[in-house]
């Protein structure tokens, strides 16, 4: 044993004596040597206890290097240990250090979430650039995403969604961890980082077509019953539209009717109806009766006409140049330079005149509500105003009389009676002044393009009436709408 330290020694003294190169080298490898030797005889982070130990062959120089230049020297000169550096089968026996290693859990990754729009003009590459990705990463995005989707189709407007990696430095290039976007309603674009680099991913809804019935009765009113079946808003709204023109969902619909929508339905796999491609039918049973109308295709158009083929939508809208019951003839035409036969002076007639004797039924221009009916009101006498759309209102002024049932609100329907020819107001005979304002200004109702309406006659009408009876047999055909738990 003495021997050996003496030439253990006098190698030493050999080495002293090299350059300053060699002397910090010596003193690093026994630095090493010495924190393996400890770390075979110490338990790993996360470990087991270590089992006996057989002898270990070697010196342990750890008497001389703590004496070489104090600890401060020896902070300085030594070097982080590798995981191999700690797994030397040889000397660390019975120690399986990748094993030892997994048991110390790893920190998880903060994320960071964003949110981006594209704007006119913008690409994916910009818009990566703008959140400060290196370009190495922007570069391999593109292309992953390119692979599933056509990037020169995105659109202003459509939101992206980005998870960054939060525990980047600042200055640094940002890190990509995820993001995502949907083209449309149906399809979800995303990318995610992996451990080889990007992978983009299409995933598209699959989605379930069924023709199906939606039928209840209106308890809180139409909107709220229609939504407590599960139909989305844009259902209830296209259903509306249909009867816009001929019913009142305000005043016409009360608590007891019922109502029945025949729809092709587009549902989720789990029986979610989202949307609907078609709605074929559209039924009120009201305490008035009942009101239907059926979707109808032609070449040039699409509508929706009631059972005696009679255009019920908005588009149908018509409007008649002389609403009263014949005989009668025009008496003063629309002259905005008129003289008036009572007064003399030069006053503007903003409507026409037709002359017919007392009582002569006026029956309503269009279909539409009655927004105003007033006994008494200036020039005009007894009149009503009917509000046709956002864009035609009509008025029948110098009346006898008004129809018992006529009211502020009521709906009433082209040639429906809403009042009788007289002389009352500013007038020197019986006659009807019928007045016609388009966007709020009057206009001549006789000169003027009105809107006509469509009413299906011929061979179009006998088409009508075959796609109305197959429609009826659709909804024994149907699958009903069951109303979600809730």
């Amino acid at each position: 044993m003495l021997k050996a330290i003496a030439l253990a020694g006098s190698v030493l003294l050999l080495i002293m004596g090299a350059t300053r190169v060699a002397h910090g080298d010596w003193i690093s490898t026994m630095v090493r040597y010495e924190r393996n030797l400890s770390a075979a005889n110490d338990m790993a982070v996360g470990g087991a206890a270590p089992e006996p130990q057989v002898a270990r062959r070697g010196f342990d120089f750890s008497f001389l290097t703590r004496r070489v230049k104090g600890r401060k020297a020896l902070s300085r000169i030594r070097e982080p240990l590798n995981e191999n550096d700690l797994m030397v089968s040889d000397r660390h026996v019975g120690m399986d250090m990748t094993s030892e290693l997994r048991a110390v859990e790893r920190p998880a990754i903060l994320e960071l979430r964003k949110y981006a729009t594209i704007e006119s003009g913008d690409t994916l590459v910009k818009i990566l650039n703008s959140q400060g990705l290196a370009r190495s990463d922007v570069n391999a995005i593109n292309q992953a995403v390119s692979q599933v989707f056509d990037l020169r189709k995105l659109m202003p407007g459509w939101p992206v969604s980005l998870n960054l990696d939060a525990s980047i430095e600042p200055m640094a290039p940002g890190r990509l961890i995820s993001l995502h976007f949907e083209p449309s309603e149906d399809v979800t674009v995303s990318v995610e980082r992996t451990p080889t680099g990007f992978a983009a991913h299409r995933d598209e809804t699959v989605y379930i077509e069924k023709l199906m019935i939606a039928s209840g009765t209106i308890r809180k009113g139409f909107w709220k019953d229609a939504k407590a079946l599960g139909l989305p808003d844009r259902v209830v709204a296209n259903a509306m539209q249909t009867h816009e023109c001929v019913t009142d969902f305000k005043k016409d619909i009360q608590i007891g009717d019922k109502f029945s929508i025949l729809f092709d339905a587009r549902l989720t796999e789990d029986g979610r109806i989202i949307n609907s491609q078609k709605i074929h039918y559209v039924a009120f049973e009201t305490r008035r009766g009942k009101r239907e109308v059926f979707r109808y295709e032609r070449k040039n158009a699409t509508g929706y006409y009631d059972s005696d083929a009679k255009q019920s939508c908005a588009a149908a809208f018509s409007l008649i140049r002389a609403p009263l019951a014949r005989p009668y003839r025009m008496s003063s035409p629309f002259n905005p330079r008129r003289k008036h036969p009572i007064t003399g002076k030069i006053r503007p007639h903003r409507g026409v005149d037709y002359a017919a004797s007392k009582g002569t039924k006026i029956f309503a221009a269009g279909d539409g509500v009655v927004i105003a009916k007033r006994t008494h009101s200036g020039g005009y006498g007894k009149h009503v105003i009917i509000k046709h759309n956002d864009t035609y209102q009509s008025l029948y002024a110098h009346m006898s009389r008004f129809p018992k049932n006529l009211r502020v609100g009521s709906r009433v329907q082209q040639g429906q009676v809403v009042g009788y020819v007289g002389t009352t107001g500013s007038s020197t005979g019986n006659h009807l002044h019928f007045e016609i304002k388009k966007y709020g200004k009057q206009i001549d109702p006789v000169k003027s393009k009105l809107p006509a309406g469509q009413k299906l006659s011929g061979s179009a009408r006998q088409s009508f009436f075959i796609v109305r009876d197959n429609t009826r047999r659709m909804i024994a055909d149907a699958e009903p709408v069951i109303a979600p738990e809730t």
